[in-house]
């Protein structure tokens, strides 16, 4: 279905000459990557996987979560104020749910965002009439998600093609009986026209307590997508560990285990965890990443003399030095909070 975006805060970064190739990560620890600036040969018949029913949206990842009586927008203001502090004293989780909240009062819940919350995403079912507000979890998560952003926006710069990408951050894509907004996300303007079509690359951040949504977010972008989004990035982080948990999702194509002897050859196609780790303080990063170039746009790499483009490659030292900055950052932060409260 067409996107219908919210806003565009994407922003030029000053390009920078692009990282020497690092080559795969450890073998040994791959599910099913993709081999670089390729995406594999054709498959006969390929089928998705079977698609999540909308109770699995509703309450996968929100146990205990009890549903909120929508007042007035003053009101949800004050809720949502009140979350915030709980969330960030560890009283609270970080997805708050209102019903029921018609589409009209829809309309007036998106003005809170771009006033008061610019931080919240809203994940809304039109049937149910039931809205699950995702909480921003403070200077730690616009850190850790941004932060990893802007390391992929650097990427791109060095291939000089930020003018063929778009962030489409807090845009609005409506899906199979709901819509939801994007955290940060990335999307081919040649091949996608601004106004039009999912993005490509996603990015979903929270705290640690509330991965198992973030894997809910995950499917929901790959399969209401119809397999437009290729690839989404899990950041999870502890701000008492000190730990960023971070996984890369992809739709992958594997052969259909559910045939019967004599049946054409079929595949289908799943969500799969490509790679997991976890970025600790204090402790060295043995892990990289890479992006395929044609998820990412959806064409082949140019060839040729000077040409930069190809798969994008984070290294060992490059992700630390990512974590270092979050670290550093959030350090910060919290002694100017404790000076402030002084």
């Amino acid at each position: 279905m067409p996107a219908v975006p919210a806003d565009n805060v994407g922003e030029h970064r000053t390009p920078s000459p692009p990282a020497q190739p690092f080559g795969y990560p450890p073998s040994g620890q791959m599910l099913g990557l993709s081999p670089p600036s390729s995406l594999g040969s054709a498959h006969l018949s390929p089928q998705p996987s079977a698609p999540h029913d909308m109770n699995y949206y509703l309450t996968e990842g929100l146990k205990g979560v009890k549903h909120q009586q929508y007042g007035d927008r003053q009101a949800l203001i004050r809720a949502i104020d009140s979350q915030v502090k709980k969330l960030r004293s560890g009283e609270a989780g970080q997805y708050p749910v209102f019903a029921p909240v018609t589409q009209n009062q829809l309309a007036e819940i998106e003005r809170i965002r771009h006033t008061h919350h610019k931080g919240i995403r809203f994940h809304y079912f039109y049937r149910e009439k039931i809205l699950i507000v995702k909480i921003f979890a403070g200077p730690f998560q616009a850190v850790a998600g941004k932060g990893f952003g802007s390391l992929l926006d650097v990427k791109i710069a060095g291939m000089g093609l930020l003018n063929d990408i778009c962030r489409m951050d807090a845009a609005t894509y409506e899906g199979n009986g709901s819509e939801k907004q994007a955290e940060i996300a990335w999307k081919p303007c040649s091949s996608r026209p601004l106004g039009t079509g999912w993005p490509t690359v996603v990015i979903e951040c929270g705290v640690s307590q509330s991965h198992d949504r973030l894997e809910v977010d995950a499917n929901w972008w790959f399969e209401n997508s119809g397999g437009q989004v290729k690839t989404v990035f899990l950041i999870s982080f502890s701000q008492e560990k000190k730990k960023i948990h971070l996984e890369q999702w992809e739709l992958v194509t594997v052969p259909d285990s559910h045939l019967s002897p004599g049946q054409p050859r079929a595949t289908k196609t799943t969500p799969t965890m490509m790679r997991k780790f976890d970025l600790v303080e204090g402790v060295k990063n043995r892990e990289s990443l890479m992006l395929n170039f044609e998820r990412v746009f959806l064409r082949p790499p140019a060839q040729g003399k000077g040409q930069r483009e190809g798969d994008i490659t984070f290294s060992r030292h490059e992700l630390e030095l990512y974590a270092n900055h979050v670290w550093a950052h959030t350090q910060k932060t919290q002694k100017l909070q404790r000076k402030i409260k002084k």
